[in-house]
């Protein structure tokens, strides 16, 4: 064998070495992000379901409403740091801005957090509209929550193009009986 053509095998060999070198680095790296994506997303689902952040949910639903109707709120929500009373609305707003920026930044996969959220965040974005609109006016403050405003717009497009749900096109369904209330629902026969 030559000189040349073993430096030419060498070279060859060495190629392949970097290449497959390279191939598992970007496995690995999707494997990271996968993690870190898991982590982040297992963060945000611990705060959502809460017992503090459902109370919080429940509070911006019954009783946000009746307290924008008195006197005086308008001065209460301009302040920077808010009341005790109101400081469920802080953590509604904090949580999901927090989520509209992982999306933002590709740390969380938008369709995976809509898939997931995009119900909460909703109904909870259509109730705090009225609340933060004052916020951002009287705080010369149009950005507030800008990130949580992202998501809930993400959500909407989601559920446009979902609107009977994102179970998947490809999979069967089993009848679970809901088209007739008396009739029981079709199991599979195993044996």
């Amino acid at each position: 064998m030559s000189l040349e053509l073993l430096s030419t095998i060498a070279a060859v060999g060495t190629f392949v070495v970097i290449a497959a070198t390279a191939i598992a680095a970007i496995i690995q790296l999707r494997h990271l992000r996968s993690s870190n994506q898991i982590s982040a997303i297992g963060g945000v689902q611990a705060a959502i379901e809460s017992a503090e952040f459902e109370a919080a949910r429940r509070f911006i639903q019954n009783d946000l409403p009746r307290l924008m109707r008195e006197p005086h709120f308008a001065e209460r929500a301009e302040k920077r740091v808010l009341d005790n009373e109101l400081s469920p609305v802080q953590l509604i707003g904090n949580v999901y801005e927090s989520l509209g920026i992982f999306c933002k930044y590709g740390i969380i996969d938008k369709a995976v957090a809509c898939d997931l959220f995009s119900g909460p965040i909703l109904s909870s974005w259509t109730a705090l509209i009225p609340f933060l609109a004052i916020r951002r006016r009287c705080l010369d403050a149009p950005a507030l929550w800008e990130n949580f405003e992202f998501l809930a717009v993400l959500c909407e497009d989601f559920e446009m193009r979902h609107p009977d749900g994102a179970y998947p096109k490809w999979a069967r369904r089993i009848n679970i009986g809901e088209s007739d209330p008396a009739r029981p629902p079709q199991t599979l026969n195993r044996q």
